[in-house]
């Protein structure tokens, strides 16, 4: 149970502003939905300490005989809307490094050890990579005691097997890592026995995709697709709001009419995106400002994340700027045949390195509306078409998480534009909206007719730009 214990509490990479009643400079706290436990001592940082599986056993315990909070009436908040804690001293851990096994090993300790007041504890990337725990009393105590603790073989392992320890200095006197403590309403047993209880409460009439625990925001977090009429209503009756925030999901309306997505290159500058980058007009991908061409907080951040040593390297390559924007900002590292993304997001002040990528060269696509997701097509190669032929057979299958389903009525198109040299075609599909298991997708037959025969005119995907050939071989 360590590791997973460990992965969990480590997921959590960023935090932000403080908890609505809840100040990082100031240790009151709003009213908690039900009375705190008694507040326990800290620790002593010398002598024997509790078995680790028995801290682990306990603390398992504690959950699964923690009360559920109660409905309190209160009104549903978009999770959007609630702020993250964030710690008051400046971190050192970079946006790629996460905490070490030995320090992460004495952290899962101490918050075991003080379970019954224990609320979370997640990396601040906001500000530089503090390492941030919350507890409901008080933090201040706690604090003290962790950075006077040392790692311990006793600890619980944050992974298996155990690291040794290195080094046996007290966690306050390491140039490695930055700690605080912050003070929040509810407990995390507290929080996961609501979760269970809740995932027991609600079900799919209401919209329920699924839930999880937001640690920064010290809120369980419901998300919501599509929900009926007066679902918002009920489930505000059954939950207690305080500790709980939602995320609601519309499904979007794909354009009406014919789909008209294949742009005419010769007088448009299409908007494109490749593997997941944000849509971007094709000159912009095509000739790219390098970042030594950019003064921007973001390229800044960028750079400090290329110059870190010791971690997970970044994709190699010649780095250039594809977008910024107020918030978010995505670079490319364009390789000979290869092409890499990093992120970078605006937390408050601060930019911060959010998430990278890497993989073959850049395929773009036209950007499809909003309702509309991508399908791969290619020939069938059952029945390879030839210059007499007038109806082409194509095999179409949908590209993103749909749980294996036949398209059916949710495949829209053709489009099919006809040059003296080419013939485009183009297909999308209605996607899942929500929850969708990402297995392979079946593929689909489909049969175009053409004004005259083919003769020797290329077939062509018209979402590739520039448009692409078509082959009998599955681009998936």
């Amino acid at each position: 149970m360590a590791l997973l214990v460990g992965l969990a509490v480590l997921a959590s990479a960023c935090g932000g502003a403080d908890t609505e009643g809840v100040s990082a400079s100031d240790d009151s706290a709003t009213t908690p939905a039900q009375p705190d436990p008694e507040p326990q001592a800290p620790t002593p940082t010398t002598g024997n300490r509790p078995d680790a599986a028995a801290l682990e056993a306990g603390y398992e315990d504690l959950v699964a005989r923690t009360d559920p909070l109660p409905p309190d009436g209160g009104e549903l908040v978009p999770c959007a809307d609630v702020p993250e804690l964030e710690s008051r001293v400046e971190g050192k851990l970079s946006g790629r490094q996460n905490i070490p096994d030995d320090v992460a090993g004495a952290l899962l300790t101490y918050w075991m050890e003080h379970a019954e007041t224990f609320g979370g504890m997640w990396i601040d990337r906001g500000n530089g990579g503090t390492i941030v725990l919350a507890f409901t009393d008080d933090p201040q105590a706690h604090r003290e005691a962790i950075l006077a603790r040392a790692p311990s073989p006793d600890d619980v392992p944050a992974t298996i097997p155990p690291p040794p320890i290195t080094d046996e200095r007290a966690l306050g006197e390491r140039d490695d890592v930055a700690i605080d403590v912050v003070p929040v309403d509810f407990t995390e047993a507290q929080l996961r026995a609501t979760q269970q209880h809740l995932g027991e409460l609600l079900g799919a009439e209401l919209g329920l995709l699924g839930s999880g625990i937001d640690t920064t925001k010290n809120r369980i977090t419901l998300d919501l697709v599509d929900p009926p009429e007066g679902a918002l209503d009920t489930i505000a009756s059954l939950v207690p709001a305080a500790a709980v925030c939602i995320t609601v999901t519309t499904s979007p309306h794909p354009p009406q009419g014919p789909l008209d997505v294949i742009p005419d290159l010769d007088v448009e500058d299409p908007l494109v995106s490749c593997r997941g980058t944000p849509p971007m007009p094709y000159s912009k991908l095509v000739a790219p400002d390098p970042i030594d061409d950019v003064e921007h907080p973001a390229v800044d951040a960028l750079r400090a994340e290329l110059a870190t040593p010791g971690v997970e390297p970044l994709p190699e390559g010649d780095w250039v700027v594809l977008s910024i924007d107020d918030d978010l900002a995505v670079f490319a590292a364009l390789g000979e045949d290869s092409f890499g993304t990093a992120s970078v997001e605006r937390q408050g002040d601060v930019w911060v390195l959010s998430g990278w990528s890497s993989g073959g060269a850049c395929d773009p696509v036209v950007s499809l509306p909003d309702g509309l997701g991508q399908v791969d097509v290619r020939l069938d190669p059952d029945s390879l078409p030839g210059p007499d032929d007038t109806v082409i057979d194509l095999l179409v299958t949908e590209v993103d998480c749909a749980s294996g389903r036949e398209m059916g009525d949710a495949l829209v198109g053709p489009q099919i534009v006809e040059t003296e040299d080419a013939v485009l075609v183009a297909f999308a599909v209605i996607p899942v909206v929500g929850g969708a298991n990402c297995q392979s997708n079946p593929s689909t037959s489909v049969s175009i007719e053409l004004s005259e025969p083919l003769g020797d005119r290329l077939l062509l995907d018209g979402i590739r730009v520039p448009p692409r050939p078509l082959t009998d071989e599955a681009d998936l």
